[in-house]
């Protein structure tokens, strides 16, 4: 008789089961004792066998797709078949400014050039690292021999770089087009890199290739060059194919390739840069006076599997130009992704008041990078827009707008059904609300689930019977102490209407006429009015009002803030407590501040 075998239970004890079902099913094997017979034990094999080649089957199929590979020289390899180049390691780097005072030399020249490599010693978290300068700079004599030192481009903003300098000789064979020459370092950064290519070994002229990634033209006398990820983590290089990549060095040719190999994201954060070196002048050494414009930031670690999985497509679909609002975001991400912590662009249709022909930029950057830095990255963003937009579209830039959440959460425990103390079963809920705050939400798009929270709250022990949130919204301005002022505050998602119940705006207090007060409204009304906390009485009965998502403050006058703080936060009911969603520039973000978690004792009914 015809027998059907399971080939969906890819498991051991599911193949073997199915494959004595198959085996019970004969008249030969009807009554056969599997257990008791030697055959179990070929029956082990058998299973054995299929487990493995399910299990190999299934690795395969998930290493062939960028979406499901979970090897990294796979995910590396499928991103390459589609011209994505992940990153590599990144150099934290610093900006100085660097002079020498030379004012009681007599002999003391115009100028003075100092050559890319000059060296700085610096330490954070007590570890040691070095930086250089990376191209030539010179200062002169301003008359009164101080000398304060400038790049290419005359700014007195020095850029360091941390790594220790490296360089890599390779002699070119034949068939130079099709050779890959290895560069045997995990830590290189590849945007450090420079290749020049000489005319022959003892030959001291040379021509400088280009990185395929900064090309904007391409024909067949482009002189290009290719360094991506092998699989081993090493670096390759290549050479363009003589036509369509442009051309290939020559054999009997060398090229010297020089990087720097750095520690990424150690090295940021450190402050203070000393060199390691004197600068002479006439035979003779002076001190170089250093100070520190922007501590170290910016070094990153290569990037991670899960960045290239999600940027790999996207950075296709652009074909490096700037068509969409996507093709804006995906570029700039590739290009700055060393300081951006995420991005989001969108059309000026999509914007608060309309602004057709636009194109919007909210950048997210690390928490380690300065206001001076953030304005120099938005300002090669912009250049870099004007290479690539194949649109007559102006690009203009809307910083990111913090929405905080407040969560006010309950759990019935039931201390009889864990060994748990109720202080450890609180710590345990307050991490799980903590965990999905800190993975769920924080950049653009990331929307809050009332719902996911409470059932990571659920799962966290048997002895949490059920649980409840109570979600607030919250802004935060800071106002000028002293001064008569208005405040537009906007939150992520719209403000629940008013009731008689409860106060849908409130605020932190603050110091007005030498007492301690709030802005809140007036219950059953969108109104708003400064109430004074000490004697509960309103002092203000009109300053401003709300609607839909935004709060409007008029008229108000903070004398002081209190404790400590450089902001008021101003907190909203939503609307809907069991989502909120955010849009365009807006994100989400936890106050864990403002939060708390409370126990409801079922046997006792007592809420702490």
């Amino acid at each position: 008789m015809a027998t059907t075998i399971k080939s969906t239970s890819l498991d051991f004890d599911a193949i073997k089961n199915n494959l004595k079902t198959h085996l019970a099913a004969q008249d030969e094997f009807s009554d056969y004792n599997f257990e008791a017979s030697g055959l179990s034990n070929i029956l082990d094999v058998l299973a054995y066998n299929t487990h493995y080649n399910g299990l190999i089957a299934n690795f395969a199929l998930n290493e062939s797709f960028l979406g499901t590979a979970q090897i990294r020289s796979s995910v590396i390899s499928l991103a390459e078949g589609i011209g994505y180049i992940p990153d590599s390691k990144t150099s934290s780097q610093g900006v100085l400014r660097l002079s020498l005072n030379l004012a009681d030399v007599a002999s003391r020249p115009d100028t003075i050039q100092l050559n890319d490599g000059v060296k700085f010693n610096a330490t954070v978290d007590e570890t040691d690292y070095v930086f250089q300068t990376t191209e030539d700079i010179t200062a002169t004599d301003d008359g009164d021999g101080f000398y304060e030192f400038k790049d290419a481009l005359g700014s007195n903003k020095i850029v360091v770089k941390e790594g220790t300098s490296r360089t890599k000789t390779f002699l070119i064979g034949t068939n130079a087009e099709d050779n890959v020459y290895i560069i045997p370092d995990r830590n290189a950064d590849i945007e450090t890199a420079i290749v020049r290519v000489y005319e022959s070994p003892s030959s001291s002229s040379f021509t400088t290739y280009t990185s395929i990634l900064n090309a904007r033209t391409i024909n067949e006398s482009s002189t290009l060059y290719i360094l991506k990820e092998s699989p081993n983590g090493f670096f390759e290089l290549s050479f363009g194919d003589g036509a369509t990549l442009g051309t290939a060095p020559r054999a009997g040719q060398k090229a010297v390739v020089t990087y720097l190999s750095t520690a990424g994201k150690d090295a940021n954060l450190a402050t203070t840069f000393s060199p390691q070196s004197q600068v002479t002048v006439d035979g003779q050494g002076y001190d170089l006076s250093v100070t520190t414009t922007t501590k170290s930031f910016g070094g990153a670690d290569k990037e991670t599997i899960a960045s290239i999985r999600k940027n790999a497509p996207f950075q296709y679909a652009t074909q490096n130009r700037m068509v969409t609002a996507v093709d804006y975001s995906s570029l700039v991400l590739r290009n700055f992704s060393n300081v951006i912590k995420d991005i989001k662009a969108f059309g000026g249709e999509q914007a608060l008041e309309a602004e057709f022909g636009t194109v919007f930029l909210s950048v997210l950057f690390n928490d380690d990078v300065t206001i001076s830095v953030q304005q120099s990255v938005k300002d090669q963003i912009t250049d870099l827009a004007e290479q690539l937009s194949v649109a007559s579209f102006s690009l203009k830039f809307s910083d990111p707008v913090k929405t905080f959440v407040e969560a006010t959460t309950f759990f019935q425990f039931n201390k009889n059904l864990t060994t748990l103390s109720r202080n450890s079963m609180k710590d345990s809920v307050s991490l799980a609300v903590s965990n999905y705050m800190t993975e769920s939400i924080g950049n653009f798009g990331q929307s809050f689930r009332r719902s996911n929270m409470l059932t990571l709250v659920d799962a966290v022990s048997p002895a949490v019977l059920s649980s409840r949130s109570t979600i607030r919204m919250q802004r935060r301005f800071s106002p000028s102490t002293g001064v008569v002022e208005s405040h537009t505050v906007r939150y992520a998602a719209q403000v629940a209407a008013p009731d008689d119940d409860q106060f849908i705006i409130t605020s932190t207090p603050f110091k007005f006429r030498n007492k301690t007060c709030i802005v809140r409204n007036k219950l059953s009304s969108n109104k708003l009015e400064v109430f004074n906390q000490e004697d509960e009485a309103v002092i203000v009965d009109n300053v401003g009002d709300f609607s839909g998502d935004t709060v409007r403050i008029v008229g108000l006058q903070v004398d002081a803030l209190v404790g400590g703080n450089t902001f008021i936060k101003l907190k909203a009911t939503p609307a809907n407590e069991s989502a909120l969603t955010p849009l365009r520039q807006d994100i989400v973000e936890f106050d864990a501040t403002e939060s708390s978690v409370n126990i409801v004792d079922v046997e006792e009914g007592v809420t702490n």
